[in-house]
């Protein structure tokens, strides 16, 4: 599908609602992603997943994972100290590996949300030096993944190997299947849990501000980069969807959002959210072309 404004982009949500077929209660996912993600090869990738330009393939997987548990590790150790509104709860493992990701650091979560403007918003915001590329947003029917997860061959095994684990340390609180994809506290972990090759669609609460201004939402990649790009890029009859956005009109799209309420300041309710959206403002007046008229 293609859109070349904000109407036509909501037209385009309400015919894939139609076209799956969804009921209105059914929550759908977005996500919305540079079309140069699509061309080189890392759409659908999370940060720790995403080749650099400059390589031609990603280091190898144990390494990539290796380094993303030695990162959780120190965000761990150095984010309470740097956030009152930060405590070592429950959940905390699990908070801070979201922390980690809202925070720009690599993780193995792909970021959704369920607000459809918000992501058109990350797909065509505006960088300093602006362009005519075109972008795309992706629309997930979570629960239909989440299905196709279930009947996956080894979807039993990966749920018998957690609770192995859980049984074998008994001093793990509540250790379930999903904490199979945190990055292992130490290598030993890593040994007796290996990392799940698919996905997984997760649901936790909001646990700031701004995860909940982005109405954010989560799928954690599993040890496969390709998982979900390979599925989509095979045509065959898959959960994800994509729009895309006719690039020569993004200026006039991110005028409408504007219009709409969909600003820096409100995705990211803080003060650089706030110095972001003056900065985007900045650079759509300093590219307006001088008045030569007489006074």
């Amino acid at each position: 599908m293609e859109a070349n404004s904000l109407s036509e982009f909501v037209r385009c949500i309400a015919k894939i609602r139609i076209d799956w077929p969804i009921t209105e209660h059914k929550e759908l996912w977005f996500r919305g992603e540079r079309y140069e993600y699509k061309t080189e090869g890392t759409f659908l990738h999370p940060a720790l997943y995403r080749r650099p330009k400059n390589l031609i393939t990603l280091k190898p997987i144990h390494d990539l994972l290796k380094k993303e548990a030695d990162l959780y590790d120190d965000f761990k150790r150095c984010a309470v100290q740097l956030s009152d509104k930060i405590t070592e709860g429950e959940n905390w493992n699990w908070d801070a590996y979201f922390l980690m990701r809202h925070h720009s650091a690599p993780t193995r979560l792909l970021d959704w949300t369920d607000g459809a403007l918000i992501a058109l918003h990350f797909a065509i915001q505006r960088r300093e030096i602006d362009d005519d590329n075109d972008a795309i947003v992706y629309v997930l029917e979570p629960d239909l993944l989440k299905d196709r997860l279930e009947t996956l061959p080894d979807a039993a095994a990966n749920i018998a190997a957690a609770k192995r684990y859980a049984k074998a340390h008994p001093n793990s609180d509540d250790f379930d299947e999903a904490d199979s994809y945190l990055p292992p506290d130490t290598k030993e972990d890593g040994i007796q849990l290996p990392l799940p090759v698919p996905p997984m669609v997760l649901d936790f609460p909001h646990i700031t501000r701004r995860v909940a201004a982005q109405r954010s939402r989560f799928v954690v990649l599993g040890s496969d980069p390709d998982w979900l790009s390979s599925r989509f890029d095979n045509g065959v009859d898959f959960p994800i969807k994509s729009i895309v956005i006719d690039g020569k009109n993004k200026k006039e799209i991110r005028q409408h959002l504007r219009d709409s309420g969909i600003v820096e300041s409100v995705i990211y309710p803080d003060l650089d959210g706030l110095g972001r959206e003056m900065l985007q403002l900045f650079w759509e007046w300093r590219d307006q072309p001088i008045s030569t008229s007489c006074v």
